[in-house]
């Protein structure tokens, strides 16, 4: 009789963990909710990007954005490490200090490309680094924004200007010297951010290239500004790294 009661009792107590196990799991989630969702055979990790909407859930993880059904067989509560939880901190501080106004940067969630009030002085140990970012810095030909890092350069001698290394520079002055150049940078290109799919893809909006090994030269061209840049060198460059923050620094 004893045991017939402990098994009755432990069913009940095992019954009520269960439902509210599903109450928990099928309660309402809310935006920036870590959660794990059933997608392609396996419980992936995510984060509630939009609000139940007609009975799905928007769940992103990285630059995968995932609709879900509402359920506990679809959808349930993750509990984040002390690593996730910290990223998920740094991305939402990221996101509340985005740049603001109308400036360059600022459609990029970045600074704003760099810009030297002038450039007709010629470079010299002070002022090369500044001419680099000046001149490789901005919107290229697909629209990203380009920004660089842990910039450093080294100057060579001025030479004379030859025709097989130089003609194809933008607007060259051919009777001003040449100055070769050599360091390395690192190097982003930003898209414009997504800022409808949640915190990650707001803040993780650009590829960066990493060139330690570097070369390229300083010329003067025909409206008298100096153009200063580096091009990294294939065989000692990192592979490029994706879904990077935009840069803060220098």
């Amino acid at each position: 009789m004893r045991n017939l009661a402990a098994r009755i009792l432990s069913s009940s107590i095992l019954s009520i963990a269960l439902l509210a196990t599903a109450a928990a799991q099928s309660a309402p989630f809310k935006l920036g909710d870590p959660v794990e969702v059933m997608y392609g055979g396996q419980w992936t990790p995510g984060v509630i990007t939009k609000p139940l909407t007609s009975g799905t859930y928007v769940v992103n993880n990285g630059n995968s954005v995932m609709y879900i059904n509402e359920g506990p067989d679809n959808i349930r509560p993750r509990q984040m490490t002390p690593a996730q939880k910290a990223d998920a901190d740094r991305f939402a501080q990221a996101l509340a200090h985005r740049p603001t106004g109308n400036g360059i940067g600022a459609q990029y969630g970045a600074r704003n490309p760099s810009v030297c009030k002038t450039r007709t002085a010629p470079p010299t140990a002070g002022t090369v680094r500044q001419y680099v970012f000046c001149s490789m810095e901005g919107i290229d030909a697909r629209n990203n924004l380009v920004l660089l890092t842990n910039v450093s350069v080294q100057m060579g001698r001025p030479r004379a200007y030859f025709y097989s290394q130089d003609s194809a520079k933008i607007r060259i002055d051919n009777s001003a010297p040449v100055i070769d150049i050599r360091g390395g940078y690192k190097m982003y290109q930003c898209g414009k951010p997504n800022l409808g799919g949640g915190v990650f893809t707001a803040t993780h909006n650009c590829v960066a290239y990493d060139q330690p090994v570097a070369s390229g030269s300083c010329y003067r061209d025909t409206f008298g500004n100096w153009d200063c840049s580096l091009v990294g060198d294939r065989l000692a460059s990192n592979s490029q790294l994706t879904d990077q923050m935009p840069p803060t620094g220098y």
